[in-house]
């Protein structure tokens, strides 16, 4: 069986016994946003109602079990486990009341996953077939482009372009030519 308190300003503490644990749940609803944090702590069985005190410094959770008593800081968000007796004469008792469990809780345990199926490896891709349009045309390893009578191609040792035109005057020249037979330019 668990307990609940409300904490104000929209916090609240459940705190439920499982084997020799408390687990101690603090849930708080803020506009916008909720937060929840548990803890648990090695209590042993509890002989007696969890008890929850209001003092100055936050509140203190008292557990009594086949142990012995436990005290529990609770402090904004964090719970910490007190080693020694605190001072609760002058703190508030606070009313618990039985609850659920917090929704963590309450949930089975998760299966263990099925382990993956190891990938098949890729099937190498077919070389790529020439690419026309029009007077153009690309071809990959090496890749070579040709348009018209412009040709250019990567991949090789050094890479290579070559023209067939006079690159002054735009007449056309034959590969082995060292000037152009239109304007006289050197040609490279």
């Amino acid at each position: 069986m668990a307990y609940m308190c409300n904490l104000g300003n929209g916090q609240q503490v459940f705190v439920y016994n499982q084997d020799n644990q408390t687990i101690v749940t603090l849930s708080g609803t803020l506009p916008g946003q909720q937060q929840q944090s548990s803890s648990g702590f090695s209590t042993g069985k509890w002989t007696a109602l969890p008890i929850l005190y209001r003092n100055a410094g936050g509140f203190i959770l008292r557990i009594e079990s086949d142990r012995g008593p436990h005290y529990v800081q609770l402090q904004g968000s964090s719970m910490s486990a007190i080693g020694t007796t605190p001072n609760l004469e002058n703190a508030q008792v606070m009313p618990m009341q039985t609850a659920e469990k917090p929704p963590e809780a309450r949930m089975e345990p998760m299966k263990p996953m099925e382990p993956m199926k190891p990938m098949e490896p890729m099937k190498p891709m077919e070389p790529m077939k020439p690419m026309k349009m029009g007077d153009m045309e690309m071809r990959m390893n090496p890749m070579e482009m040709q348009m018209g009578n412009m040709a250019m191609s990567m991949g090789e040792s050094t890479p290579s372009y070559r023209q067939n035109f006079c690159p002054q005057c735009g007449a056309p020249v034959k590969e082995n030519d060292r000037f152009c037979a239109n304007c006289g330019h050197r040609l490279s």
